[in-house]
């Protein structure tokens, strides 16, 4: 092994900082004084942020935090919807035409405006009802494999529910408010009765119906899966399951809650058809 290798070998020094004299001239013509070891003296000229220097730091702070939120705010699905769909733009439209309509001479606003949440509720109450009941679950049930139509149901029921729940209760408090405005000249309380049912209806299935509905159906389909069925269109063909006590108990508890779900469908889609009518019957008058 040559010396090289084996010897020690010290770091130079590092050489010393030669004074400034450009400084040391400021410093005696603005008679600045620093001594870095003395740790009182280095407290009395340290620097002090005054309040824009604390604004200035706000601000960043501020600015950091609004800026992590929109970031968390475009991996959410609502910005999705709202940028890569039309719906945004639909309900634009709506929200103009309501505001151009309530510009318009005539009554008061306050009363003009409850009165068009209550049609629009009502309508669009009724318009959802049609279209899930009547069009949308038959036209994808009569299309589908029964197991692809139970994951849309899976992802609609509760929205769907949820939706008209809130709906019928804006329908409600609109209508209520309607009447206390004009001082129930004109009540139908045979109207408020029927809203009443439809969203107590409609927020007992949400709340107590759907989900257990939707725990059974996962069950009963893992089992048709594993027997390999399921993929029938518009029809039950139960199989080797057919013979199954277990499948037949969790068949009859879906079968159960979905029997329930429906009556309490057909119950609010013939009040809110009446409900239309008691609308129309106040038009014409």
């Amino acid at each position: 092994m040559c010396n090289v290798c084996t010897r020690e070998v010290t770091a130079p020094k590092p050489a010393a900082a030669k004074p400034s004299k450009t400084l040391e001239r400021m410093k005696m013509k603005h008679n600045i004084v620093t001594d870095p070891t003395n740790i009182e003296k280095q407290k009395e000229v340290e620097y002090q942020p005054d309040l824009l220097a604390m604004s200035t730091q706000f601000s960043k702070l501020a600015f950091d935090i609004i800026k992590q939120s929109l970031e968390r705010f475009k991996d959410t699905k609502v910005y999705a919807i709202a940028t890569r769909t039309t719906q945004p733009f639909h309900v634009a439209l709506a929200v103009l035409v309501v505001v151009i309509w309530l510009t318009r001479s005539g009554s008061s606003s306050d009363l003009r405006g409850w009165k068009a949440l209550y049609v629009i509720a009502v309508a669009t109450h009724l318009g959802t009802q049609i279209w899930m009941t009547l069009v949308s679950g038959i036209v994808l049930y009569f299309s589908l494999p029964r197991h692809e139509f139970g994951r849309v149901q899976t992802v609609l029921f509760p929205v769907y529910y949820a939706f008209n729940s809130v709906v019928s209760l804006l329908a409600v408090l609109a209508y209520f408010r309607t009447q206390c405005l004009t001082r129930f000249e004109n009540t139908s309380w045979i109207q408020l009765a029927l809203l009443l049912v439809v969203f107590s209806i409609e927020a007992y299935v949400r709340l107590g119906l759907v989900a257990p509905m939707l725990r059974a159906k996962h069950v009963k389909t893992q089992m048709e899966e594993a027997a390999g069925g399921g993929q029938e269109v518009g029809s039950l063909i139960l199989g080797e399951l057919a013979h199954c006590p277990r499948y037949l108990r969790v068949l009859r508890t879906f079968r159960a809650y979905h029997s329930s779900i429906a009556m309490g469908t057909m119950i609010t889609l013939g009040c809110s058809f009446y409900s239309t009518m008691i609308v129309v019957d106040s038009m014409c008058h």
